[in-house]
């Protein structure tokens, strides 16, 4: 079902996306497709929901059982995404189109209750793109979506963004038109995150469950401590262009949002000199095999818990699993 392109985000988000890098778009999410997406979401884990001494991992992704094309799953949230990338027919609609459960889980330790935690001190800051060679101008990623399946308050895991360091990897990109590894690392092994120490602007992704953040895709963020130990479930899905970023386009009212702010972080208004002089090239992410580990026991908890209660498992796993290449990754 395609979109029209009609405005969703106001004027006013419009300029908070340029000056921070992200907006936050409430209930971006139908709260019946939050709950079908989570509705097995104990069986799966195999945890009791009201004893924490069975919560025995901290943090980890789970596969995906359940999908939907994201004009279905998510119509306001999709039409943002669509409206910060300069419209739905911009998309890549091959790669990563349907959205799906393949949760994020953050329980926490109770060493952390008491704990402060400053944001620098998180030790997993990155950004999202870990399949394919990164350049100023890529189109595998063009924004970074947190999409919150349960409510998440301050202190209770919620991911940490950065938005001056936002502006420095759009900068740190400008200056290596050779391109960069999936880590952002010099080939003399120095990062962008050893700079970490000098950033200030830290952003807590918090709010209801169905709330989205779209995020221009050179975001840098960190999952967090969990010091609540209230359960915290996100999605983090892909989202690809069809072609890489324009930055000298020859009507300045085309570019899209995602550009404006790379544009904007610069300080020019086009980069008509400015082209790639490396390769691009794709891999299939290294955290993929961890995740799709766990397939077969929540399929078997599934069955399980179908033959119990005379329900239906529902899951894209129940013949076997999926392939890689299925979600729309290119090797």
């Amino acid at each position: 079902m395609a979109i029209e392109n009609t405005p969703t985000l106001t004027p006013e988000q419009h300029t908070h996306f340029l000056e921070h890098g992200w907006v936050k778009i409430p209930q971006a999410i139908p709260k019946e497709h939050v709950d079908l997406y989570t509705k097995d979401l104990w069986v799966r884990l195999g945890y009791d929901k009201n004893d924490p001494s069975t919560w025995e991992e901290e943090t980890f992704r789970m596969p995906r059982h359940r999908e939907m094309p994201w004009s279905q799953f998510a119509p306001k949230g999709y039409a943002a995404i669509c409206e910060v990338v300069g419209g739905e027919d911009r998309l890549d609609s091959t790669l990563f189109s349907k959205a799906g459960d393949n949760l994020i889980a953050n329980f926490g330790k109770e060493e952390y209750r008491d704990k402060a935690v400053h944001p620098r001190d998180l030790g997993v800051w990155h950004v999202d793109g870990n399949w394919f060679t990164h350049f100023l101008d890529s189109s595998e990623q063009p924004v970074l979506c947190i999409l919150l399946f349960n409510d998440i308050v301050p202190r209770g895991g919620g991911t940490f963004l950065c938005e001056d360091g936002l502006t420095r990897i759009i900068q740190w990109l400008h200056e290596r038109p050779q391109g960069v590894d999936r880590k952002l690392v010099n080939p003399d092994g120095t990062s962008i995150f050893d700079e970490l120490p000098t950033w200030e602007k830290f952003v807590e992704c918090t709010g209801n469950a169905g709330d989205m953040y779209i995020c221009h895709g050179f975001m840098p963020h960190s999952v967090s401590k969990n010091h609540l130990r209230i359960p915290r479930f996100i999605t983090s899905p892909k989202i690809v262009l069809k072609e890489p970023f324009k930055l000298n386009r020859e009507d300045p009212k085309d570019y899209s949002l995602a550009e404006k702010k790379i544009l904007h972080d610069l300080g020019v208004s086009s980069l008509p000199d400015w082209k790639i002089i490396g390769e691009r090239t794709h891999f299939v992410a290294a955290n993929i095999k961890t995740r799709d580990a766990r397939v077969p026991l929540e399929v078997e908890r599934l069955k399980a818990h179908a033959a119990k209660t005379g329900g239906v498992a529902e899951s894209i796993h129940i013949h076997g699993v999926v392939a890689p290449e299925a979600y729309g990754f290119k090797a």
